[in-house]
């Protein structure tokens, strides 16, 4: 054994190093940064040094560090790490599989451990092992890691605590003070941070938002790591992340563990890097030979963007507003908008004059930086102006508003429009036709026409490739978005091609980089490219681009960005005064367009809000299982309530001026599905059915087929928080989230007092006509199969899951029914019998879908007005558990008359001249849909998915042909917070002058 062992463990974040010492090679002195930790007879020195874009120069850091520590000519060294493999291969070592090299240090520390559980930079890992007490042989039983998502690893916990304002390592003690936690999702880092986000916005505190953070990095472990695998005690918690006391408890509350079951080394970052010094082998590495690390390049040919260049990107500046010294004060009003990741403040003259304007950083603490700003503006302007009316807008527009009286609360495309207009008309002397905004974490498209928004979109659900991501980044390469980001890029030659889809697909694009010896520059300038080329693919999609093009929102200031759209495209971007406080402007304006309206006095509640009576306090909601975490927010003694998803028990925070003028269909439609049918009994048999999937277009069958048998129909509950955590445990893979919480209704029905759980594999439905096919999704057709190789036995002895091909007609039906009427002791004949029972009530139910919608269409003709057509999968656009309740919210609270598809009269529209091959059953339904919506000027559409359908990641490209006009798509994956996504409906809405008033209808409000 060689008498100075060294391991490496490069990670993306940090290169860790360990030294084992033997009693003749103790150093005198310790190199700085380098700790000792005595471990019976050895000695372990330990260190590590931050990545920061560069790897090998990580690794020489350490390198170099030990050789001043130990006069030695060669070193014995072994080397892991994502980033470990490519230094190792340049410099001849040895390498250790990362799994062996965890396995060999937690053992080493704790010989009784059984199992390793592993979050660190970018990966997360599961481990069952062994050790033999005699030979001290490892062994791996079995292992689990994540897959190419990095979703809820050390990094992005990094990220937000920084862009909170917090040490990593303050989050454990301020968890502790929260008795609840934001509902957050974990399945998807950047789904995640927009939760948190819009969380922050409205007023949860840092405390309650990062307990919910760190319940959601256990909950996405737990579902897509562990995938139902069992802990056997002792087990090792290690990794960066296990530094986080807050992590650590939602560990042991999730997953079940006692505090003598859960240790959590006190080398837990290292413990990879121990392993690899345990097996350092025979062959020594000069320090001469280090020195190949300064040349280490791997460069890829093709693999680069031309130069950036800044010609075509044109700055407008505003001229600076004279000296202002009234003798009366002067008129002016305030707009705010309260971003995720600034907060805007604007002061506007009555003719559209900017008098001052702020750009500050949200912090996430949005009360508290408004409070400070207002007070700011104050110092500078309250002996000389009177605020006679103040607009909000933003992700935080809603409670900012409110707090400090806003007259008008407006969504930011509505606002962006009117400050771009604005800007357009009194600089340039013409219109501005398109808008590109790129913000912290929202990006929007708007095309307008003569004033007018003709077309909009949003970044769906996704927030990759906007402003916060590259100041993450910049933050990983160790330079300043402010000074340096744009600097390097715009002096790089070959700017690098990165992923464009995903912010963590985007970041291992930019660790690999790193790692194969690309200049900062080259990485800088393709990560600009990045967000355009992200911005051009996912968010404007083919929408027609006009030529005087505004770049606005905070990620304009970067040159880089900019020039990177020029580059692209080929046109002049216009990056114009005030762009990174248009939506502040465009609020202001609002608001003064409204008072000089009205004539009605405004709400201001002045500069201090330090006088405004104001309180914020969260409790859990028990009315059901689903335990919503509410916010009471109480403001001169009147309360509002945030954050109830399933009920109207709490859900006031936001009063329709509209109100809707027909039924509601959406509860009419799932009262329909619920109703008793009188049967037989004499089974006395109960069988499960999953309010999942098919149940929302096909229960009426079920539910007469099996009353006709004689049993007993036992339903799931609707969907709830209980039902989507045990549909991630029991999911074995990563499918889309209706498919999670499949798996969840029939997990909690398993629990029930059923006898059989009746989950059939469709195949098909009836088809429209002969030439038209009718396939579900194979998710779909499979879910029951998937289900019970995921569950345990007695689950799979419970599943009736016949194969069944609707559109084969009754007579095939029939025979793929009888073997279940058989295990229930059912003749051949009743079994016939019931199926005809049960063609008939679907085909009574669908009978009363249509005529209520024909009603109801009739009236909306007759009276001129409006209403929004709900398209998407039945269980999408029904299922309030998976989306957000969000039809429910848009009838409720903004007073708008929804329709769902199913209600209107679309079975003999032809859509062959969309899609000439529309296979999919729901989505030939939904270009019907589209197709007979764009009839009606009256009628505007929302198009319901979920991330991840593949079916409609296409389909909804064709919605718009079918449609003649723009339309709202609205993703939802598990998300738990619905301001966003409320957003982009409000936006909508108002494009589409849905909530326009007239001047008297207006007045009539005030």
């Amino acid at each position: 054994m060689p008498d100075l062992r060294i391991g490496l463990d490069v990670g993306s974040v940090n290169a860790k190093a360990v030294v084992i010492c033997e009693k003749n090679t103790i150093p005198n002195a310790l190199v700085n940064g380098w700790r000792e930790y005595r471990f019976g007879e050895n000695l372990f020195l330990y260190a590590q040094e931050p990545v920061r874009g560069n790897p090998q120069k990580a690794a020489r850091i350490l390198f170099d560090s030990i050789a001043d520590m130990f006069p030695k000519d060669e070193f014995k060294i072994t080397v892991t790490g994502s980033q470990g493999v490519q230094i190792a291969h340049v410099l001849d070592l040895n390498v250790l599989n990362e799994f062996k090299a965890i396995a060999a240090g937690a053992l080493e520390l704790f010989p009784d451990v059984k199992t390793i559980l592993e979050i660190g930079g970018d990966g997360s890992r599961f481990l069952k092992v062994h050790r033999n007490p005699g030979t001290g042989q490892v062994r791996i039983l079995d292992y689990e890691r994540n897959g190419d998502c990095a979703a809820g690893t050390g990094s992005f916990i990094d990220q937000q605590a920084l862009r909170l304002r917090y040490n990593v390592k303050e989050i454990g003690d301020l968890v502790a003070t929260a008795e609840t936690g934001a509902s957050i999702a974990g399945r998807c880092s950047v789904f995640a941070k927009s939760d948190m986000i819009h969380a922050q916005q409205r007023g949860y505190s840092p405390a309650v938002i990062f307990k919910g953070l760190c319940q959601a990095v256990v909950r996405n472990f737990k579902g897509t790591v562990l995938r139902g695998k069992t802990l056997e005690p002792r087990v090792a918690f290690v990794g960066g992340v296990a530094a986080n006391d807050g992590v650590v408890q939602a560990v042991k509350d999730i997953c079940g563990l006692s505090t003598d079951e859960l240790i959590v080394p006190d080398l837990h970052t290292f413990v990879g890097a121990l392993g690899c010094a345990l097996n350092a082998g025979e062959k020594g590495v000069s320090r001469g030979r280090w020195a190949r690390l300064e040349a280490l390049t791997d460069f890829e040919e093709n693999t680069s963007y031309p130069a950036l260049q800044l010609e075509q990107v044109q700055y407008i500046e505003a001229p600076q507003p004279d000296a202002i010294r009234p003798i009366e004060k002067l008129n002016a009003f305030l707009g705010v908008d309260i971003g995720s990741v600034s907060t805007n403040l604007v002061l506007i003259d009555e003719t559209g004059c900017v008098l001052d304007e702020i750009y500050t950083a949200t912090q996430g603490r949005p009360v508290d930086v408004v409070k400070r700003e207002l007070l700011r503006l104050a110092r500078r302007w309250q002996d000389q102006i009177q605020i006679e009316g103040v607009g909000t807008t933003g992700s935080g527009r809603e409670l900012i508003g409110e707090l400090i009286g806003a007259d008008v609360i407006h969504d930011e495309i509505t606002a962006h429009k009117t400050g771009a207009t604005h800007i357009a008309t009194t600089y340039l002397d013409g219109n501005v036709d398109t808008i590109f905004e790129i913000g912290g974490q929202d990006s929007k498209f708007i095309s307008i026409d003569d004033g007018i928004v003709v077309d909009f979109t949003m970044n769906e659900a996704c927030a990759a490739g906007t402003g916060s991501f590259l100041e993450e980044q910049a933050d990983k390469l160790g330079i300043s978005i402010e000074q340096q980001f744009a600097d390097y890029a715009l002096s790089s030659d070959r700017p690098l091609r990165l992923g464009e889809r995903c912010t963590v697909f985007m970041e291992k694009d930019v660790s690999a980089y790193m790692q194969k010896g690309h200049a900062v520059k080259e990485i800088t300038a393709g990560l600009a490219f990045a967000v355009v080329q992200n911005y051009l693919n996912r968010v404007v999609r083919g929408r027609k681009i006009g030529d005087s093009i505004f770049f606005q929102g905070g990620t304009a200031y970067n040159k880089a960005v900019a020039a990177a759209f020029a580059t692209t495209l080929g046109k002049p971007i216009i990056v114009p005064p005030h762009n990174g406080v248009m939506g502040a402007i465009g609020a202001a304006l609002l608001a003064r367009d409204k008072i000089n309206l009205t004539q009605v006095r405004s709400r201001f509640r002045g500069f201090d809000l330090n006088q405004v009576d104001f309180d914020i306090r969260h409790f859990v909601c028990k009315g059901c299982t689903n335990h919503c975490n509410i916010q009471q927010i109480t403001i001169e003694g009147e309360k509002t309530f945030w954050g109830d998803k399933c009920s109207n028990r709490f859900r006031t925070c936001r009063k329709a001026e509209l109100q809707p003028t027909i039924p509601d269909l959406f509860a009419a439609y799932r009262e329909w599905l619920v109703e008793e049918l009188p049967g037989p009994d004499g089974l006395d048999t109960k069988i499960g059915v999953p309010r999942t999937f098919f149940y929302y277009d096909r229960f009426p069958f079920w539910k007469t087929f099996f009353r006709q048998l004689g049993a007993e129909i036992v339903l799931s509950e609707p969907t709830n928080n209980e039902i989507i955590s045990a549909g991630r445990e029991l999911c074995i893979a990563e499918p889309c989230f209706p498919v999670v919480v499949a798996h969840g209704h029939i997990a909690t029905l398993f629990d029930k007092d059923v006898d059989f759980i009746f989950a059939p594999v469709s195949v098909n439905s009836e088809a429209q006509t002969p030439d038209v096919f009718s396939w579900y999704c194979p998710w779909g057709q499979t879910f029951p199969l998937v289900t019970m190789n995921a569950g345990s036995p007695d689950m799979r002895d419970k599943m009736l899951s016949p194969v069944l091909r609707f559109r084969y007609g009754p007579d095939f039906i029939k025979k793929q029914l009888y073997p279940v009427a058989e295990r229930l002791g059912v003749s051949r004949r009743r079994c016939g019998k019931a199926v005809d029972f049960a063609y008939d009530a679907q085909r009574m139910f669908k009978k009363r879908v249509k005529e209520t919608g024909k009603t109801v269409l009739d009236r909306i003709v007759k009276n001129n007005e409006s209403a929004v057509v709900i398209v998407g999968r039945p269980y999408n656009i029904y299922d309030n558990g998976v989306n957000l309740s969000i039809p429910d919210k848009l009838r409720e609270q903004y007073g708008i008359n929804i329709i769902p598809m199913d209600f209107l009269p679309i079975e003999n529209i032809n859509v062959s001249d969309v899609h000439e091959n529309m296979f999919w059953t729901y989505g030939y339904r939904i270009l019907q849909a589209a197709k007979f919506t764009g009839q009606h000027d009256n009628l505007h559409l929302i198009y319901l998915t979920n991330f991840k359908c593949g079916p409609d990641s296409y389909i909804k490209h064709f919605v718009r042909d079918a449609l003649g006009s723009p339309y709202l798509t609205l993703q939802f994956d598990g998300h738990g917070n619905d301001a966003g996504i409320l957003t982009r409906c409000e936006a909508f809405l108002q494009s589409k002058h849905v909530l326009g008033q007239s001047r008297e209808k207006i007045k009539s409000l005030v």
